[in-house]
């Protein structure tokens, strides 16, 4: 999970193919590769014809690619390694920054009172589990642990003698 609280990885999805009379094996299929922003992800699946990652096109892979085509401006005159174009924002399109420099980028999101500005774990709404005091969580916490249960310091809920959970 990353500092937003999104999980990030390898995930798996069932899917059924488009059937398309025009398409490689009878099958519309979906992008191998794609981007969200600056972030790229590439989709694996059973059956999946070769694609090539130069010309993005399916039926061959880059090694046997003969196509020549920049990424960057389009051009069929050169590669991305040799592009000498001003590179541009993945976000919105500007050649004056590049997308970790963004104006538009999101800003940072708390999952706690889904307000921007900040995370869950500065959060001044955040209230401690052990002592009860907003701004911190109980990881964070330098005081004594306190009981939900019977109010008193120095044991958890879990262990509470007064208590008749047993987990």
């Amino acid at each position: 999970m990353d500092s937003l609280g999104f999980w990030n990885g390898r995930r798996g999805f069932q899917i059924l193919l488009r059937e398309d009379p025009k398409g490689l094996g009878g099958y519309l299929h979906p992008p191998a590769m794609f981007s969200l922003g600056a972030d790229r992800g590439t989709l694996f699946y059973a059956r999946q014809p070769p694609f090539c990652r130069r010309c993005m096109a399916y039926g061959h892979i880059l090694a046997s690619c003969n196509t020549r085509k920049c990424r960057f401006c389009g051009s069929g005159e050169h590669e991305a390694k040799d592009c000498d174009e001003p590179k541009a924002c993945h976000g919105c399109g500007s050649s004056a920054h590049l997308w970790r420099d963004c104006p538009a980028r999101q800003p940072i999101f708390c999952r706690h009172c889904h307000s921007f500005g900040h995370l869950a774990t500065g959060c001044n709404l955040l209230k401690c589990r052990n002592c009860g005091k907003p701004g911190h969580g109980a990881a964070n916490c330098r005081e004594a642990r306190v009981c939900n249960g019977c109010g008193k310091q120095g044991h958890l809920f879990k262990d509470c003698p007064n208590s008749t959970w047993k987990g």
